[in-house]
């Protein structure tokens, strides 16, 4: 999907299974994420990574905006659709309010109600698909047990979730993602929180024994995202690869190779630590 972290966190992967201070604000430097200071380093990690993709689901949720009424989230709905099916279709910067109106079937004022103004408009868009994602990606990963599964699925998904849903696409990847604008709205934040949980699960592999300790993690999530994007693009504006998903899934498969194997030692040692940390 996107990739644009605004403050880094930690450079330094964690690395160590049997530490007990494995978190999520260990990770990210979020100080509001939820500890488990008392878990077993394994069972740490996996509440952690509950935590921080129930987190992320919550605040981009639908349910959690403010609406009044049935009727008036009714009518935001349409027009969010009538925008989406127009900036697909013309482009942002070519598109007026007033052919909004006409799409869905309404005055001009009525689009006022709502929005304050076409950007505004623009910038809504991208998370009115945030919790429909993030909601698929739940519950397609809950049976997934390893961070190399969970994040393969999660690039996987993001790219199939654009292919589903093309006039979506069209306006985040080719219209809004390449605004400068972006910066300044609540898309920055919803970019950065698809990011946190690519770098949170690259780190949680680190941490479980399942590749090395990186390079910065952040290098390898941009090569990891950018590869993905760059193929949804083509595909947005020439239909190619006619194959979408088979041309994503060869990426995938190929950069995830920059994690590297896990020497057999080192993969031993990281069970044995988690076993007898359940032990006791």
């Amino acid at each position: 999907m996107w990739l644009q972290v605004g403050h880094r966190a930690r450079s330094a992967a964690i690395c160590d299974p049997s530490d007990r201070s494995w978190t999520m604000s260990s990770i990210l430097d979020r100080s509001d994420m939820r500890a488990y200071p008392d878990a077993a380093p394994d069972v740490a990690r996996d509440e952690a990574w509950h935590a921080l993709l129930a987190s992320v689901a919550s605040r981009w949720s639908e349910d959690g905006a403010e609406r009044k009424q049935d009727r008036s989230k009714r009518r935001e709905q349409e027009i969010l659709r009538a925008a989406l099916r127009v900036f697909a279709r013309d482009g942002i910067s070519r598109a007026r309010i007033g052919d909004i109106a006409a799409e869905a079937g309404m005055p001009v004022s009525s689009i006022y109600e709502y929005f304050p103004s076409k950007e505004n408009l623009a910038y809504v868009l991208p998370i009115t698909h945030l919790s429909r994602f993030y909601r698929e990606y739940a519950e397609a990963v809950a049976e997934k047990t390893t961070a190399r599964e969970r994040l393969r699925l999660y690039l996987w998904l993001a790219a199939d979730f654009a292919r589903r849903n093309p006039e979506w696409a069209r306006a985040l990847y080719l219209e809004i993602w390449p605004s400068v604008l972006v910066s300044e709205t609540a898309v920055r934040h919803s970019i950065d929180d698809y990011v946190r949980v690519i770098i949170f699960l690259i780190r949680m592999g680190e941490a479980n024994g399942e590749w090395p300790c990186g390079p910065d993690p952040y290098e390898t999530a941009a090569i990891m995202n950018g590869s993905v994007n760059q193929v949804i693009i083509t595909w947005l504006l020439y239909r190619k690869p006619r194959d979408l998903m088979k041309a994503v899934g060869s990426i995938i498969d190929r950069t995830m190779t920059l994690l590297g194997p896990v020497a057999a030692g080192r993969r031993k040692g990281a069970r044995r630590g988690a076993h007898t940390s359940r032990e006791k």
